[in-house]
């Protein structure tokens, strides 16, 4: 954060379109470990059934800022001509101060994870706190950084199919958020009341999100959700590609906006329960949110200004993202499920209750030993993993007789 703070404050001294580009790639490759980065850090800190409220309070804040970023930037542009400085340049020095401000504070407001035994968690809390995600995410929830998970993330289908899904919401959330001023300017609306009305729909798209997020959780489901959403955008666009009526189609904006929205977060925790152990699973964040930022490059090309004011050919594209990732959510809940009753079949059916966890408490210290997926010799040969080390096993993570997948 302090990086792109920096970034995005120096933009505003540019005085050439080569040096803004050269700024704004940079500014990327800062941006870029944000979203991966924190959606592997919340999974390192909460059960697989507390995700999805916790990542969608930190992916909303991006509609938080689609609804006030606007307004926010119209305002300070208003102070063109103070220091003899253009009122856009004034919106990089800001806003990127505040960006490195906020950078400084979490660095020492963010703490590290719970086997790193934080000051604010006594020994029985970080004890309790590791236990708990170790019961919950299975196998080699607690080991350190392995080469091998890496290698087992770009071998695994599943990771290719959330990379689809992404791409199928990216490319209509960024492309909303970057020309929605002029998709409701084609509307009827003046340029600076457009810049305005954009606002109602990103806070509409927050509230579905966060709502989306709660009952997530409270019914463990994640694939239905992005499903609906996904259903609800693709109506949106369908209706601003034939409706005629402003109003209609102004309505049909706040579908697809919140649509989209509501798929993002959720899609995110779906990937972040569903692969293990947590090398994997980083690796796999990183790669399926890579992948779904070249979104960004697709969706800042799909609405000319040759198409407006109707934008047909724009919506049709984004309405065909939308399907490709109600596809793509489809298979992986269909493959998951059956992978699921497979297991069942083959292994009895499990769940956190009854995985082997022990605390072991000395008087001289507390140690958590994790014997999750390891068990007993009957196990094992039940399992066919008589021949496998413990190590062996335990990098098996999702792959492993006892994981279950959360749909």
């Amino acid at each position: 954060m302090i990086a792109w703070g920096i970034v995005m404050t120096l933009m505003g001294l540019v005085h050439s379109y080569g040096g803004l580009l050269a700024c704004r790639l940079v500014l990327g490759a800062a941006e870029s470990g944000l979203f991966p980065g924190a959606a592997f850090y919340l999974s390192s800190w909460y059960k697989r059934r507390e995700l999805s409220w916790r990542i969608s309070i930190f992916i909303s804040a991006t509609s938080l800022a689609g609804a006030f970023g606007g307004v926010l930037a119209f305002g300070i542009s208003q102070m063109r001509g103070i220091g003899g400085q253009e009122g856009w340049r004034w919106i990089f020095y800001i806003e990127g101060i505040m960006t490195v401000v906020v950078g400084v504070a979490a660095f020492f407001l963010i703490n590290d994870f719970p086997s790193d035994r934080p000051k604010f968690l006594t020994e029985e809390e970080c004890d309790r706190t590791i236990t708990r995600l170790q019961n919950d995410a299975g196998p080699g929830a607690g080991e350190h950084f392995s080469w091998k998970q890496v290698r087992a993330a770009f071998l695994d289908w599943k990771l290719y199919i959330f990379c689809l899904c992404d791409i199928g919401l990216l490319v209509p959330l960024y492309s909303l958020a970057l020309v929605s001023p002029t998709i409701v300017q084609g509307l009827g609306f003046r340029s600076y009341r457009a810049q305005l009305m954009t606002a109602p729909p990103s806070v509409f798209a927050f509230f579905t999100t966060m709502t989306t997020a709660y009952f997530s959780d409270r019914y463990t489901r994640r694939a239905i959700f992005i499903m609906f959403w996904f259903i609800i955008a693709i109506i949106g666009f369908i209706i601003l590609i034939v409706a005629q009526n402003l109003n209609v189609k102004y309505f049909a904006v706040f579908l697809a906006t919140g649509g989209i929205s509501g798929c993002n977060a959720i899609c995110i925790t779906f990937l972040s329960c569903n692969i293990s152990p947590h090398t994997k699973r980083a690796t796999a964040l990183a790669f399926m949110i890579s992948m779904g930022s070249f979104g960004g490059v697709i969706s800042g090309q799909i609405y000319r200004s040759k198409d407006g004011p109707r934008f047909i050919l724009g919506h049709a594209i984004n309405l065909g993202f939308c399907v490709l990732g109600l596809i793509s959510v489809i298979i992986l809940f269909i493959s998951l499920r059956l992978e699921n009753h497979r297991r069942d079949r083959l292994y009895g059916v499990v769940s956190s209750r009854n995985r082997k966890i022990s605390v072991i408490t000395t008087e001289l210290n507390k140690e958590v030993v994790d014997v999750c997926g390891i068990g007993s010799e009957e196990d094992r040969r039940k399992w066919g993993y008589e021949h496998m080390s413990e190590e062996e096993i335990r990098d098996l993570g999702d792959r492993h007789a006892t994981w279950r997948y959360i749909l």
